[in-house]
């Protein structure tokens, strides 16, 4: 008897595309689904929808005033926190009409394509580590130089502390990539599988623009160990333990 609810707001347009849409398997028994345009779907930032299976449960969340959205109005606003502000709806709708479901399938696909392509060059870079793998068209990671990760494996216990270092590394990394204005990759702090006791500091990144290139990416990466590689945190890792081992 509960209402069951899924927030897919980053991934449910996903559904669009033929190849991918089984990694939302048991959506379609969700009683509302959250869903926003404004992350695969290309649509100016704030669109953002809940869609119910019983349109009635939209009445849970609905408001009277006596000025506006009057009991028994037609107007829309009493189910929606927009109010009088734009109608997003209508962005929706054009893009919906203007792509369709083949031109959205293409796009997913494509940006699902290009992050892991993005993630086996992130892998085959030694002073790289992948942090976390795609699923769709996101994917983190963070500057960790070989020797480091060398180290890492064969001393375990002085993990904690190098990841100290290492989110000093990332972040100072992010802060140079995006004042020189060549390029710009967000960074975010998690907790993950390999490191369940301790969060660290990540890039983050999601694929969609379509006319990103694989060169462009590896211009990415270039930068980011030109950037590193000069910094005293990599030196003093560097040197560490190249001097340890």
């Amino acid at each position: 008897g509960c209402h069951f609810h899924v927030d897919a707001a980053w991934g449910g347009a996903t559904l669009f595309s033929n190849e991918h849409s089984q990694l939302l398997k048991g959506i379609d028994r969700a009683d509302s689904v959250t869903l926003d345009a404004h992350k695969q779907m290309y649509v100016p930032m704030g669109a953002g929808m809940v869609l119910f299976k019983d349109p009635n449960d939209s009445n849970t969340v609905r408001h009277h005033a006596q000025y506006i959205l009057r009991a028994g109005s037609k107007d829309l606003g009493a189910t929606t926190i927009e109010g009088s502000r734009n109608g997003m709806a209508m962005m929706v709708y054009a893009s919906l009409h203007i792509f369709g479901r083949q031109g959205y399938e293409l796009l997913i696909n494509q940006s699902i394509e290009k992050t892991k392509t993005f993630a086996r060059m992130i892998q085959s870079h030694p002073d790289f580590e992948l942090v976390t793998p795609p699923t769709l068209s996101l994917l983190t990671y963070r500057v960790n130089p070989e020797e480091v990760q060398l180290k890492t494996k064969a001393q375990p216990q002085i993990g904690h502390a190098i990841n100290m270092e290492l989110d000093k590394l990332t972040v100072s990394v992010q802060k140079q990539q995006r004042e020189a204005g060549k390029s710009f990759v967000s960074r975010t702090r998690l907790q993950t599988e390999k490191y369940p006791d301790q969060a660290i500091t990540v890039f983050r990144v999601v694929l969609a623009n379509p006319l990103t290139t694989e060169t462009d990416l590896q211009n990415i990466l270039d930068e980011q160990i030109a950037i590193a590689s000069k910094t005293k945190i990599w030196k003093k890792l560097c040197y560490k333990h190249k001097k340890a081992s």
